[in-house]
């Protein structure tokens, strides 16, 4: 397997989130298997990407939570999801809040971290073309909260650069956890554009056992990266979904050929 080219494994969807309910209200989980979303600090229902409804964010103390897990992350695993970033929050240009490093869309709580990410990151000038930071689109990967071994964490950029013509604008992104191919990956289907990171051979899988959330990250132990915008529809499976998958959510909302 290369960078360029993903084999079709099976995947079984763990939950599954439209919005289509009233603002303020509990989120069905529309996958049968009960996760429902719980919302924190009042945030309102708003219209959402192509597909369902959503929930703007504040980017400080809003965001949804389940009870409990949703899917095993010591194993393959997808989440799609429909993300905007809010002029209104971050400004005329797309920037984080001091000392911030990331926003995270969606995530699973561990003790202490998440064990992935699904968002935007600054990333070190990743191409060596200029110096400095540039927010990109990311899916990052977290190794087990008690590896001694200094293992890096893992983070799937896009290519493109996030500007102001992406603030405002519903974005599909699609991130992709494969410890059994040492490989994380994020689709980017609307914008033709995706990234991927090798995970080194002794990558530590490790399983969270903390509530899914959507609109901030967990980080030593303590709320971070809260979402600076919306977030509408959300899928997350067990097992790999593709490029041709993404590209379909994208167009059709559906997983069906």
């Amino acid at each position: 397997m290369t960078e360029s080219t993903q084999a079709k494994t099976a995947v079984s969807l763990q939950g599954w989130w439209r919005f289509d309910e009233p603002g303020g209200q509990e989120v069905a989980d529309l996958s049968g298997n009960g996760h429902t979303l719980a919302p924190t600090g009042g945030p309102s229902r708003v219209g959402g990407g192509k597909f369902g409804g959503a929930y703007a964010l504040d980017g400080a103390t809003q965001w949804l939570s389940t009870s409990g897990p949703v899917v095993a992350t010591d194993t393959s695993l997808s989440i799609a999801a429909w993300v905007r970033m809010d002029s209104a929050i971050v400004g005329d240009t797309p920037a984080l809040k001091p000392d911030y490093y990331a926003v995270t869309a969606v995530s699973q709580d561990g003790p202490a971290q998440c064990p992935v990410y699904l968002g935007a990151r600054l990333i070190d000038n990743p191409l060596g073309s200029g110096t400095g930071y540039t927010l990109r689109w990311n899916f990052t990967a977290s190794p087990a909260e008690d590896d001694e071994t200094g293992v890096e964490w893992a983070h799937a950029y896009s290519q493109r650069v996030i500007d102001a013509s992406e603030l405002d604008q519903w974005v599909l992104l699609v991130g992709v956890y494969s410890p059994s191919t040492s490989a994380v990956r994020l689709y980017v289907p609307g914008n033709d554009d995706e990234g991927f990171k090798r995970l080194p051979p002794a990558w530590p899988t490790w399983r969270s056992e903390g509530a899914f959330q959507l609109g901030r990250g967990w980080f030593k132990g303590e709320v971070a990266d809260q979402w600076p915008g919306s977030i509408g529809q959300v899928r997350i499976y067990t097992g790999e979904l593709t490029r041709e998958d993404a590209a379909r959510l994208y167009a059709e909302d559906s997983l069906s050929a």
